[in-house]
């Protein structure tokens, strides 16, 4: 396993707004730390819209992928903490990547949690050349093949590789992972047959007009996108794999009283019934959690998948 390291973060107050500054006066971007078209994309583009139309400023996504994510969180991690330069993270990000890969932050310490924007309903997806058309049927094939399956993710360190890999040991299975540089296009691979399997939100569409097979969902409920389909808790397979969910952070030293105003505006636009509609075709439903709440949670997040990782074994290919 790589051996993470951190540079060392010094701690400074945080900054005021100068007299009579609003916030905000230009604007703001997202920084996505994956291409277009993933799960991750697909949270942060509604809220961008509605929350560029309640703060009066546009709301603008810059995608920056690569190394699972740490390339585009290293962007904020580094941008000046004056509320312009935010992260659309997956749970990964801040949870499970500091444990299999040396990055150039700390995630405990760099950013400051604003909210979360949106739970994933993962789902088992199966390119339909894999004679099964079940759990039980997937986890005997895999077990009778002389070579293991493979999965594609969306890059090491994600939970969309952290999922598989704690599928393959509650199943008691081989899987072969397959990194790549986001969800879509791990997707498209899949949909051509050149891996196997996808835990990811990002197939439901697919897996909806019958270019996939959907297996089980990883959430803690059944997907109303595909209420057919059990959840691995149901099939006694879910791990403790925690819950997938996308939120935003800016960088650590953010004024407390702009951190105050986003809170406001993304709690404002998380309850729109129209990013809600946005949301759900691709398996996101939205869900404001901010404050103490949101950092505890990323806190147990580090711990439980610190354990899962050790114990499984996973690494960054």
């Amino acid at each position: 396993m790589v051996r993470r390291r951190h540079l060392p973060l010094l701690a400074v107050p945080a900054p005021a707004l100068a007299q009579g500054e609003r916030y905000p006066s230009r604007t703001i971007t997202f920084v996505v730390p994956y291409p277009p078209g993933g799960s991750s994309d697909n949270s942060a583009r509604p809220v961008a819209q509605k929350l560029g139309e309640v703060l009066g400023q546009p709301v603008v996504i810059e995608n920056r992928g690569g190394a699972g994510g740490s390339v585009g969180a290293a962007v904020v991690a580094q941008a000046k903490p004056d509320g312009y330069t935010l992260l659309v993270f997956p749970t990964a990000v801040l949870t499970i990547s500091p444990h299999m890969m040396a990055l150039p932050y700390d995630p405990a310490r760099a950013f400051v949690p604003i909210s979360m924007l949106a739970f994933g309903d993962g789902v088992v997806a199966m390119h339909p050349s894999v004679p099964a058309r079940s759990v039980p049927e997937l986890v005997a094939h895999a077990k009778a093949s002389p070579t293991p399956l493979r999965f594609g993710s969306a890059g090491n360190g994600t939970i969309t590789q952290m999922t598989g890999e704690l599928f393959a040991e509650a199943a008691g299975i081989r899987l072969e992972h397959v990194p790549y540089r986001g969800s879509a296009p791990a997707l498209t691979d899949l949909l051509g047959g050149r891996v196997h399997l996808q835990f990811d939100p990002i197939a439901m569409p697919a897996i909806k007009d019958g270019r996939l097979i959907g297996l089980a969902v990883t959430g803690d409920q059944r997907s109303p996108e595909l209420p057919h389909l059990p959840t691995l808790q149901e099939l006694g397979l879910a791990g403790d794999n925690g819950l997938s969910f996308h939120g935003l952070a800016a960088p650590a030293g953010t004024p407390p009283e702009v951190v105050e105003r986003l809170t406001a505006a993304l709690k404002q636009v998380l309850a729109m019934p129209e990013v809600a509609r946005a949301m759900a075709p691709v398996g996101l439903r939205p869900n404001f959690e901010a404050g103490g709440a949101f950092a505890e949670r990323l806190r147990q997040d580090r711990e439980l998948f610190g354990a899962a990782v050790r114990r499984t074994g996973a690494r960054a290919e």
